[in-house]
């Protein structure tokens, strides 16, 4: 993990400000700049949709709190979750202006967004080239995960799916101040899992119920734990250079995900 800069950021910082600063080097001005531009925020209720598959995305979202599915619906009406986005995440960060969305996107909790013009963004890239960087790495990052549920898809059985799926978000809510050492709040059903996964439910239930009797695995009333972490990071074949945040130092590479227990 890289060292936590604070220089320049204050304790109640957004989660992107938190997030970007964790390896880069932020000026007072680049904090203003990311926080102000947050400034019209929205609250979106557990449930509700707020992206339209097929609808003009007019602004970019960024996710302040809560936890959002993007998904789509089949033509004989299943509903694929293609992804999770936690809080310091875009949603339409690199938007056309033209684009239609071509998923759509609700709030698994309810949550709090900021709605960002376009043009915000376009202005990172002209005065803050080291912030446009590590937008523009975010969004590799973002493809970065798609391109490993992928790989979990069409070559990991389902047991090693789903712990891969959650050690994955047990490393992206750790990024982000969300999750510790000894685990993580899932905000996700079984059935939603199976959405993520393209399991069925029961198929779910019967792998997370495999994972615990095997202690690689531990769910308590939503709260997720790896009782024995190294062996089921050697099981899922989970390697985190796929989250590697973005970092101004060529020495800082991932390997083997290590989170230290206490």
């Amino acid at each position: 993990m890289p060292p936590v800069n604070q220089s320049a950021i204050p304790e109640n910082a957004s989660s992107l400000v938190r997030r970007l600063g964790r390896s880069v080097l932020l000026t007072a001005e680049e904090v203003d700049y990311l926080e102000t531009m947050q400034v019209n925020q929205a609250v979106v209720e557990k449930g509700d949709e707020f992206i339209h598959d097929g609808e003009h995305m007019r602004v970019t979202f960024l996710v302040r709190r809560g936890w959002i599915i993007r998904f789509k619906i089949t033509p004989a009406g299943r509903r694929l979750i293609i992804g999770i986005s936690l809080p310091g995440d875009f949603i339409g960060l690199h938007i056309n202006f033209n684009h239609s969305s071509i998923y759509s996107a609700s709030a698994l909790t309810k949550a709090s967004l900021a709605l960002i013009e376009p043009v915000r963004i376009l202005e990172i890239h002209r005065r803050f080239p080291v912030l446009a960087s590590g937008l523009d790495w975010m969004t590799m990052r973002h493809s970065n995960i798609l391109s490993e549920h992928k790989i979990s898809l069409g070559a990991r059985t389902a047991a090693q799916r789903i712990l891969h799926f959650l050690l994955e978000l047990w490393t992206r809510l750790e990024q982000v101040g969300m999750a510790s050492a000894k685990g993580f709040d899932l905000e996700l059903t079984q059935e939603q899992i199976g959405d993520c996964m393209g399991l069925s439910t029961v198929h779910v239930n019967r792998s997370l119920n495999r994972l615990g009797k095997e202690r690689m695995l531990h769910i308590d009333k939503g709260f997720v734990s790896f009782p024995d972490v190294d062996r089921a990071i050697d099981f899922a074949d989970f390697d985190d250079r796929f989250l590697t945040e973005f970092s101004t130092d060529p020495g800082n590479i991932g390997g083997k995900r290590r989170i230290a227990k206490n």
